[in-house]
């Protein structure tokens, strides 16, 4: 689903700005048992201004898997909308920007299972991994995200949570893009992805409010 900058490509698309993703999931098998329980999604402009949040936990259909690490619990992700009902507000905010997350390929994949069981067929998506730019250019003994921001000195407001480690990304990103010397370019433009708002949400900071407080339901 995802597709990064090429040597020999002719769209320079961040111009735009970007939609840094990060997902927190029951485990890794994307294409198996595993499913997202939260989606965060923070839209920034080319020089990383943040202009939006949207973030979501999801009910997975199963248990959440690795509490001790997410701290969703199964109860919690229970009152969430489904993937599918979330799909198309997933769409909206990704529509018309470079797709960013630290190790993109999870993101590609868990996000590319479940559009493909919610029927939904997706053109491919200009986007960015912040990890082999930091790889290349951070002289850090490893490159998970909690070091590269202290690289950076952001800090990162709720780690292994969704919008936590998005926001985090999207502070990194400037930093990681200043010491690039060419501009991105991509062999693909953006496509019209046809998303609307809708479906219903539930932030993990309102997850334990009553139900009748919250709109799940669209």
């Amino acid at each position: 689903m995802f597709s990064y900058p090429a040597r020999f490509g002719r769209h320079r698309l961040a111009g735009g700005g970007y939609a840094v993703v990060d997902l927190e999931t029951t485990g890794f098998d994307a294409w198996g048992a595993d499913r997202i329980v939260e989606i965060a999604i923070v839209r920034i402009d080319a020089g990383g201004r943040e202009l939006g949040v949207y973030e979501t936990l999801v009910n997975p259909g199963r248990s959440t898997g690795a509490v001790g690490v997410h701290q969703i619990s199964t109860a919690m992700a229970a009152r969430a909308p489904t993937f599918g009902q979330i799909a198309s507000s997933v769409l909206a905010w990704l529509e018309g920007v470079v797709v960013v997350a630290h190790n993109a390929p999870f993101e590609d994949a868990f996000l590319s299972a479940e559009f493909a069981r919610a029927g939904i067929a997706l053109p491919t998506l200009p986007a960015l991994d912040t990890l082999p730019l930091a790889q290349t250019r951070v002289p850090t003994p490893n490159h998970r995200l909690a070091t590269v921001c202290a690289w950076a000195g952001v800090t990162i407001d709720g780690p292994h949570t969704a919008l936590g480690d998005a926001r985090a990304t999207a502070q990194v990103l400037p930093r990681l893009l200043g010491t690039r010397r060419a501009v991105p370019r991509w062999r693909h433009g953006f496509s019209r992805l046809g998303g609307a708002m809708g479906g219903g949400y539930l932030p993990r900071r309102v997850s334990t409010a009553p139900a009748a407080a919250l709109n799940v339901s669209g």
